[in-house]
């Protein structure tokens, strides 16, 4: 272990949360060490450690310990970290809690971004096609062209009613942000004669998203 790994365990021990700890494994939010820090804390902590490509991969083997794992994203240097490395790590998720900050903090920044996020809803792996949606979602307002969206909107439209639990729910959370906004919500209605195995149903759904528009 190096010293700033030393140092960064040292602050996790001071900051602890037992009782945050314990009201996330009630919730369901299980990991093997949980010391319940909150993100305000863990922005303080991360704002005192260098962005340096070693000290995040470091702190992303110590898959133990959520706050490891939290952190090592938003001290990664996006300018070092390769595609590669997205796909390393994007199959390495363990939670939901840690693909959202990976997206925030690491994934969105990536010039591979929009190639990411279409390979990724199209995953057999629930967590790694939750990352898919979620850094679509967080990239409507960087590079949500008309292309992006037909990807990401053909795989969403099957995705949202397929029962995969947060992967369906994230999908239908990006469908319903691009139908209210008016530059995407002409291009998804677009997709829909054209995917196939859409049940007629959800289709009306999903147009209804947008105050019912017309196919375009």
């Amino acid at each position: 272990m190096t010293p700033e790994l030393k140092e960064i365990k040292r602050l996790y021990r001071h900051y602890m949360n037992g009782m945050v700890a314990q009201s996330m494994r009630e919730k369901g939010m299980v990991y093997r060490v949980n010391f319940g820090l909150t993100m305000p804390l863990l922005r303080r902590i991360a704002a005192d450690i260098p962005s340096r490509l070693d000290i995040a991969e470091e702190l992303w083997q110590d898959k133990g310990v959520r706050e490891s794992m939290l952190l090592a994203p938003m001290v990664c240097p996006a300018g070092e970290f390769g595609y590669a490395d997205a796909l390393r790590w994007a199959s390495e998720i363990p939670t939901v809690e840690v693909a959202d900050f990976c997206c925030k903090f690491l994934f969105a920044a990536l010039p591979s971004a929009r190639q990411l996020a279409c390979e990724w809803v199209a995953s057999d792996a629930d967590m790694v096609a939750y990352t898919g949606y979620r850094l679509a979602y967080g990239l409507w307002d960087r590079v949500a062209d008309d292309d992006f969206v037909r990807s990401i909107a053909r795989r969403a439209f099957l995705c949202e009613g397929a029962g995969r639990g947060v992967v369906s729910a994230m999908a239908r959370q990006w469908l319903a942000e691009g139908m209210m906004r008016p530059e995407s919500a002409g291009t998804i209605v677009s997709c829909i004669a054209s995917c196939d195995g859409l049940d007629p149903e959800r289709a009306e759904q999903i147009r209804a998203l947008g105050g019912g528009l017309p196919d375009a």
